[in-house]
């Protein structure tokens, strides 16, 4: 199954974007844009998204996409920076919940030959909106590990 991870530096970030039930990302250098563009255009509406917070080096919020991301808008309100290519998400859960990267290198077969979580689950810069794809074993992990009030 393909699942879209995106990073957040800290966690006041992620709460921000959960109030807003929206997601975005920095900007990238120009020779990037349009490769960007395109692959954020290309996630579909209904994709299960994950956000990554490299403060506490943990993915947290669970999330479903609701719309396209937006290449004309910018987003100067809901966080300090501005942001690009916003999309609309419906949270599954909250940043109270942390699976840390030790552990999902140990628990998520995606992550276990990997050094370098980052680049691969495409929460990097220049592959952001690139989807990656895991098992469905990983993806229940995630969620038993992120919405545990779910009893599974």
């Amino acid at each position: 199954m393909k699942v879209f991870f995106f990073a957040s530096t800290n966690l006041t970030n992620i709460w921000a974007g959960i109030g807003a039930r929206m997601w975005a990302v920095a900007e990238t250098q120009p020779q990037n844009r349009q490769r960007r563009i395109g692959r954020a255009l290309a996630m579909p509406i209904g994709s299960l998204g994950v956000i990554y917070c490299t403060e506490i080096h943990s993915l947290t919020v669970p999330f479903i996409v609701c719309s396209k991301p937006n290449p004309d808008d910018i987003i100067k309100n809901i966080w300090p920076e501005h942001w690009v290519l916003p999309f609309r998400i419906h949270p599954l859960g909250t940043p109270d919940q942390r699976f840390s990267k030790s552990d999902a290198q140990k628990l998520l077969s995606a992550l276990k030959d990997s050094n370098n979580i980052t680049a691969t689950l495409n929460i990097a810069p220049t592959t952001v909106f690139a989807p990656k794809e895991i098992t469905s074993e990983d993806w229940e992990t995630i969620i038993k590990r992120l919405i545990p009030k779910l009893g599974l």
